[in-house]
């Protein structure tokens, strides 16, 4: 597999001298992204940040039973976790909406970074909070508005990371490298839980001693107690702070990375910054003048022999065909496109014709955002379908996803027959629970994103976020049976491999597509806001899963609630069936994004041509 590694030493006062189109330099650029190899650099830029997203979401359910021990003697109130949740939920609503708008409006290189700024500030604020003299301040107040903060970094990263990927990936390989980023988040879960286990571990001579919950929290007076309560202490915030270290290692990286080539070439109409940006993660240079001039002669030479080409206008020739003068008009040079027409790319040219004013080229650049462009490009067009598919399939996963994941402290010790009440050593309690939310969670999400990796360049992401769907939905009947007859006997390990599973397939499926599809099927002017919109939709069904998740009191109802996802389970199917954009040619292979921008009705008019095409083949 060919790998492009960055260039720290590309000349940037060099450009294009030479005389070129713009629609020519366009093509260039383009067709150099379309040479390159994949992208580890990109990945591992964007991986890193992602990795902290995951560690900071899903860290608090290691933290969570540490703060119950210290302040609730064992018993988390309800409303507190639910509290604490949600508010790292709505935050990154706010963030992958805000940022996603800024993103298409300001560029993408700009806010890259912030959003790491945002979440270091947040992780060093929470790893320090505290009740301050005699109860002065609420430490459970200052949890929630830094998970809060964390929130909006958090959800800031999601639109950047994936559009910049997308952005600057061949396409070949763009569904892989997405896919690479986001086995991050499972790496980031795992991460978060091998720090409590060692935490836990290594301060397990402070602990061990301590009987039961009350004697090791704040309430102790006796010195083991109190000494037990400080270690725990030092436990839950060193687990907690340490989010801020990959993030810190990332934003080196991320507040130097160029532009993206697309966001310069359709938003700055910038080529020179596009192959700058270009020439950064690959080993090839600008194209010489002479190169140029020879690819235009064998577009030129395929082009009258039938084929297809670039799109670099042919050089002059005999046999070119005539472009009409007009008189008093300057003529620009003509440019080769796919469709086979000669078309004028440098200017409009206006002719007054009895006082009436002609439209005569056609401007080839790509429209501009603008809210009468949207409003064309969402309803007129009817691309607002797209939208509301890629959200509506976002929301119905993390309704079910988020319930589950981030309350796995929760529902994971169930799963094993664990005693949970406060009466119990609080060692036994945060080791188990670590170590099962590792076998049950971590386990099978990583398998599912590894597969991901493997197969998403050879099948429709469509295709696999449909039928994964589906068999979630399966899996959920089982798991929930299973959850409402097999905890009070000893075949808990039955409920173990199923629910690791359920966390194979989401995964591969839907978690690791919906991430994915979103930052494909957008045009550049509005892909990081529709980016934005769809997982901010996902978050969504997250707090409604929160609120939910209240209610669950017992092994019974927690087993019914997941038996009834099968009906969200199959609305996400149905959705993804009827209305997700498909992404692929009729082949699972990659469309450029570039055809892709055009909207549905250019995807329905290239599928059109490939079954024609195929079928006089066959």
């Amino acid at each position: 597999m060919h790998v492009s590694w960055p260039r720290f030493w590309v000349d940037h006062s060099k450009g294009f001298n030479y005389n070129l189109t713009w629609q020519e330099r366009r093509n260039l650029v383009l067709s150099s992204v379309e040479k390159a190899g994949f992208g580890w650099w990109i990945v591992l830029v964007a991986g890193i940040g992602f990795l902290t997203d995951a560690y900071d979401i899903f860290s608090i359910n290691t933290v969570v039973p540490m703060l119950s021990v210290i302040y609730w003697e064992g018993e988390f109130p309800t409303q507190y976790q639910l509290g604490l949740n949600t508010a790292t939920l709505l935050g990154s609503m706010i963030g992958q909406v805000v940022f996603g708008l800024l993103a298409d409006k300001y560029g993408r290189r700009k806010m890259y970074g912030l959003e790491l700024i945002v979440t270091i500030t947040a992780s060093l604020g929470l790893a320090t909070s505290a009740t301050g003299v005699n109860g002065s301040m609420s430490v459970m107040a200052l949890l929630i508005f830094w998970r809060l903060v964390m929130g909006v970094g958090i959800g800031a990263d999601y639109p950047l990371s994936a559009v910049i990927t997308a952005e600057f990936s061949p396409t070949k390989y763009r569904a892989r490298m997405l896919a690479a980023v986001f086995i991050c988040q499972p790496i980031g879960q795992l991460i978060a839980v091998l720090m409590a286990f060692a935490a836990t571990a290594g301060f397990k001579s402070y602990i061990a001693d301590a009987t039961n919950a009350g004697a090791c929290s704040v309430n102790a007076i006796d010195p083991a107690g109190m000494e037990c309560a400080r270690t725990i202490d030092r436990a839950w915030r060193l687990v907690a702070g340490l989010g801020a270290v990959p993030a810190a290692i990332a934003i080196v990286f991320r507040l130097t990375i160029p532009e993206s080539v697309y966001y310069s070439l359709d938003i700055k109409n910038d080529s020179n910054e596009a192959m700058h940006a270009k020439q950064y993660f690959s080993n090839e240079d600008l194209p010489t003048e002479n190169r140029v001039r020879s690819m235009q002669m064998e577009e030129y030479e395929l082009f009258s022999k039938g084929g297809h080409g670039l799109g670099i206008s042919s050089p002059s020739s005999p046999s070119s065909p005539e472009v009409p003068q007009m008189s008093g008009v300057h003529q620009p040079e003509p440019v080769l496109r796919h469709d086979h027409h000669w078309q004028h790319v440098n200017e409009l040219a206006n002719v007054e014709s009895g006082g009436a004013i002609v439209e005569a080229l056609e401007d080839p650049h790509p429209a501009q955002a603008s809210r009468a462009d949207f409003y064309k490009y969402m309803i007129s067009d009817g691309n607002w379908t797209d939208l509301f598919a890629t959200s509506g399939a976002w929301m119905l996963l993390d309704f079910t996803f988020y319930l589950l994941g981030v309350n796995s402290s929760s529902f994971v010790p169930t799963m094993f027959g664990e005693k949970t009440g406060p009466q119990y050593p609080p060692y036994g309690r945060l080791i188990n629970n670590e170590r099962h939310i590792l076998e049950s969670t971590s386990v099978g999400a990583l398998c599912g994103s590894g597969i991901a990796i493997c197969v998403m360049h050879y099948y429709s992401r469509k295709k696999i976020q449909t039928g994964s769907f589906l068999i979630l939905g399966g899996l959920f009947i089982i798991v929930g049976s299973l959850y409402v007859t097999l905890p009070s006997t000893n075949a808990h390990a039955i409920i173990v491999i199923f629910y690791g599973v359920c966390q194979l397939f989401y995964n591969f499926g839907p978690n690791t597509t919906t991430f994915i599809i979103p930052a494909e099927a957008f045009p550049t002017r509005y892909r990081c806001t529709c980016y934005g919109i769809s997982a901010a939709c996902g978050k969504l069904g997250s707090v409604l899963g929160q609120i939910l998740v209240t209610k669950v009191t017992n092994n019974r109802r927690l087993g019914v609630s997941l038996i009834t996802f099968v009906i969200v389970m199959l609305a996400g199917a149905w959705l993804s069936k009827s209305l997700t954009p498909e992404t692929c040619d009729i082949n699972g292979k990659s469309r450029k994004l570039e055809e892709l921008a055009k909207g549905k009705d250019n995807r329905k008019s290239l599928e059109l041509e490939e079954r024609e095409a195929d079928g006089k083949r066959s």
